[in-house]
């Protein structure tokens, strides 16, 4: 009898929290659904200039960073080099993926973007996404969902489905792949450019020549940073939508883009309540 009681109290408990919990907004329903830990690193001149609203990074880890030591995501790739005196013009947030989930497991993106817009001044016509290998593969993937979030993408030894192809068409993509990668083969990275190469106006692919699945040094290329820089979704709108006067002149055939503030090389660590 007692174990009947305590049945049903746990049921009613249950029925009045899933009831409390519908008629919070979409966002903080996901933040208490989905738990995400992540870093967060702002520009050295972010405090200098407080009217200014920065382009923000976000970087995915490969699985051996998956689990809940968010000091782990400071050992390797982006992370590693700002903490060891790499300096960029972006607000770089490194989420980590919790054990036995991929990047596609779950709608995390957009409770820990709305997160770290709340508490720091972001441009949101400039996110950029870039990840390397399953990483690499969340950056196709995500990109692929969410195709008007990123002003650019920049894939790392990673995977995607051709069929992703005519999403991802209209983002600025980057992709690097070493020619001796074991463990995802360049074939992999090669199949999304050959599907890309007739719709992507804006698609680099870099052959990292007898190298392999490690090419986290293509983090300390400044080239790459300064690739992203150049697109925002601004300029992107500006050019697939024509300002109305624009176009009444096409038609007259007229020829005439929080958490503790930290800079580059120091990373604050934040984890969802």
């Amino acid at each position: 009898m007692k174990n009947i009681k305590t049945h049903i109290y746990f049921c009613i408990i249950l029925l009045i929290s899933l009831s409390i919990f519908s008629e919070k907004t979409i966002a903080s329903a996901a933040l208490k659904k989905v738990k995400y830990n992540y870093l967060i690193s702002v520009p050295e001149d972010y405090d200098k200039e407080p009217g200014r609203k920065w382009p923000v990074i976000f970087y995915l880890h490969g699985r051996h960073a998956s689990g809940t030591n968010i000091k782990s995501l400071e050992r390797y790739g982006l992370p590693y080099y700002l903490k060891t005196g790499k300096k960029i013009d972006f607000i770089v947030v490194s989420p980590q993926c919790p054990w036995g989930k991929n990047w596609s497991s779950e709608d995390w993106f957009n409770p820990v973007f709305d997160e770290v817009a709340s508490k720091l001044r972001v441009d949101d016509s400039r996110i950029y996404l870039i990840g390397m290998s399953m990483g690499g593969f969340g950056t196709w993937s995500l990109a692929n969902r969410m195709p008007d979030r990123f002003a650019a993408i920049a894939p790392m030894c990673g995977a995607g489905d051709i069929k992703w192809a005519d999403n991802l068409s209209k983002i600025p993509t980057w992709v690097f792949h070493g020619t001796a990668d074991r463990q995802i083969p360049i074939s992999r990275s090669e199949v999304m450019v050959k599907a890309l190469e007739k719709k992507n106006e804006n698609l680099k692919f870099s052959r990292l020549v007898n190298q392999g699945h490690d090419i986290s040094k293509q983090f300390n290329n400044d080239e790459l940073y300064s690739w992203l820089k150049q697109f925002s979704l601004e300029r992107k709108q500006f050019w697939e939508e024509p300002l109305p006067f624009l176009k009444m002149i096409a038609a007259k055939k007229v020829t005439v883009h929080p958490p503790e503030r930290q800079k580059n090389n120091s990373i604050a660590s934040v984890q969802e309540k």
